[in-house]
C-alpha cells in the first residue's frame, strides 16, 4: 500500500517537474467558461509554441473557468502575459486574468513577494565584477531597475553572487535565456518581509509579539453602505495576492455594509489589514477590517474620526493614495448628484448625467449568464468608469462594465433583457459626466449565432 502510494507521489512530483521546465513558463488563467481550447491555441500561439493547453472542468464536464497553458520558453509566457492579461479573447466578453502558475494544484497562489521574484535574477559573478559593468551587461536584455553585488558585512568583499531586477518580467525571462552560462541565472526567491531579516546581532531572529497578526488568509470589511463592491475590490487588489471579494450583507443596526476580501497568503491578508484599518472611505468613515472570526461586534469601531492633525499624518503608499484621491472625486461626484440621500427614487444633476436616474442597485453576481450585451461609444472620451458602472447599474442585473483597451467604447453586460433594453430607451444619446453616450445591442458572439 505504501509503495503504491510512493510511487504515485513520485509520479505527481515528476509530473509537475516537467510540467514547471522551463521556470514560470507555465500560465494560469481566469477566464469565461465558454472559451474553448482552439479559443486559447488561436490566441497564445502567435506569443509562442503552446505545449499543452488545460481547461479544469467540474464532474459535469463544464469548463470552472480556470485553465493552464504550458509554453516551451519562460520568455514566450512572459510576452503571452504582457500581450493577453485583461484582454478579450475568442467572441467572450470577459477579459483574461493570466498569472505565471506556482504549481499544479495551486496555480494562482502567490505571495505578497512574488510577483517581485519573477523579475528578479540570481547570478554567480567573479569577485572582482563591479556592479557597473554587470549593469551594462545585462542592459542589453532590457532595462535593468537595479543590480546588487552581495558583499561580506565586515569585510565588504563581493562573495561571488548578486541579484539583477528588472523592471519587466520579459527582460528577465530574456536575460535568463540568452545570458553567459557562467552566470548560472536563477529565478530569486521572494525576498523576506523586513521583520524577518531583523536580527538581534547573533545572526538569529529577534523575536517579538505581534498580537494583530494571523495565519488567516481571509479578512472581514465594515464599509460605509455607499462603496460599491467594485470599488472594495479596487481598493483591496492594492494589495498583491488578492484572490477575491465580496460585499455579503448591510448592516441596517449600524447602516453600515459587511464584506469579504480573501487573499492567497496570510502574509497578504495581514499586509492588507495592516494599511487598510481605519482608512477612511468615503472621507469621515473609516473601514473595518478583521480577520475572519475575530469579534464581531464592531459597535466600538464606529467611533468618530480621528483628529485632524492625526489623519494627516498618515502615510499610505502611493498607489493607494492615488486611489484615495479618485475615490474621494467619486464622492464629490456621487455627493453632488444626491445619491446619499436616503434612497431616493430619482436623482438628477446635470453634471453627472443629464437624466433623472433611478436609485442605486446592487450589481448581480459576476458569474451570472448574461442575457444580454449592450455596446457603447463615448464621445468624446470614456467618463470615469465609477460613474459609467453607477449609472448603467441603476437599471439593474448590471454584471459587469469594461472599456476596450485604449478604446472610448465598451460593453454593458446585463442578467437580464429587461434590464438592458431600459438602459437602452434611457441612456442613449444622453451624458455621463459631459461624454455623449451611444447605446446599442451588441452584436451577437459567435457562440450565441451557433445557438
Amino acid at each position: 500500500m505504501m509503495t503504491d502510494i510512493k510511487r504515485r507521489s513520485a509520479e505527481r512530483e515528476l509530473k509537475e517537474s516537467s510540467d514547471n521546465a522551463p521556470p514560470n513558463s507555465r500560465l494560469f488563467i481566469v477566464c469565461g467558461k465558454e472559451l474553448t481550447e482552439d479559443d486559447f491555441r488561436d490566441a497564445f500561439e502567435t506569443h509562442g509554441i503552446v505545449e499543452k493547453v488545460e481547461i479544469h472542468r467540474d464532474k459535469k464536464g463544464e469548463s470552472k473557468g480556470i485553465a493552464y497553458i504550458k509554453f516551451s520558453k519562460t520568455s514566450e509566457a512572459a510576452e503571452a502575459i504582457e500581450e493577453l492579461n485583461g484582454r478579450c479573447i475568442g467572441d467572450h466578453p470577459r477579459p483574461l486574468k493570466v498569472l505565471i502558475a506556482t504549481n499544479r494544484d495551486h496555480g494562482n497562489s502567490r505571495n505578497s513577494k512574488e510577483d517581485e521574484s519573477l523579475l528578479r535574477l540570481f547570478v554567480v559573478v567573479a569577485k572582482d565584477q563591479v556592479e557597473s559593468e554587470l549593469k551594462d551587461y545585462f542592459n542589453t536584455f532590457g532595462a535593468v531597475q537595479y543590480v546588487n553585488i552581495v558583499k561580506d558585512r565586515e569585510t565588504r568583499l563581493s562573495k561571488g553572487f548578486a541579484y539583477i531586477k528588472y523592471y519587466r518580467l520579459i527582460h528577465a525571462a530574456k536575460a535568463f535565456e540568452s545570458c553567459d552560462r557562467s552566470y548560472k541565472p536563477v529565478f530569486a526567491d521572494p525576498r523576506p518581509p523586513k521583520e524577518d531579516l531583523m536580527t538581534n546581532g547573533h545572526n538569529t531572529p529577534r523575536t517579538f509579539s505581534d498580537p494583530g497578526r494571523s495565519d488567516s488568509c481571509v479578512l472581514t470589511v465594515v464599509c460605509s453602505p455607499a462603496v460599491n463592491e467594485d470599488q472594495l475590490w479596487r481598493l483591496f487588489d492594492l494589495v498583491p495576492g488578492l484572490d477575491y471579494c465580496e460585499l455579503k450583507r448591510t448592516d441596517p443596526r449600524n447602516d453600515r455594509s459587511v464584506g469579504t476580501a480573501v487573499y492567497t497568503s496570510s502574509r497578504a491578508a495581514n499586509y492588507a489589514k495592516k494599511k487598510l484599518h481605519g482608512f477612511e472611505y468615503p472621507p469621515g468613515e473609516r473601514l473595518i477590517v478583521k480577520f475572519e472570526g475575530c469579534d464581531h461586534n464592531f459597535q466600538h469601531q464606529y467611533a468618530p474620526p480621528p483628529p485632524r492633525q492625526y489623519q494627516q499624518s498618515q502615510s499610505y503608499p502611493p498607489d493607494l493614495q492615488s486611489l484615495a484621491d479618485t475615490i474621494a472625486q467619486a464622492t464629490h461626484l456621487i455627493k453632488a448628484a444626491n445619491l446619499n440621500e436616503s434612497n431616493p427614487r430619482y436623482s438628477y444633476d446635470p453634471s453627472y448625467c443629464s437624466i433623472a436616474l433611478p436609485a442605486p442597485q446592487p450589481l448581480a453576481p459576476i458569474d451570472s449568464t448574461i442575457a444580454e450585451r449592450l455596446f457603447v461609444v463615448c464621445t468624446p472620451s470614456p467618463p470615469p468608469m465609477y460613474a459609467v458602472k453607477d449609472v448603467f447599474g441603476r437599471f439593474g442585473n448590471l454584471i459587469d462594465f469594461y472599456f476596450l483597451n485604449g478604446k472610448r467604447c465598451g460593453y454593458a453586460l446585463f442578467s437580464k433583457v429587461e434590464s438592458a433594453n431600459e438602459a437602452i430607451s434611457s441612456l442613449n444619446g444622453q451624458e455621463i459626466c459631459g461624454a455623449r453616450m451611444k447605446v446599442m445591442l451588441a452584436e451577437p458572439s459567435k457562440g450565441n449565432q451557433a445557438e
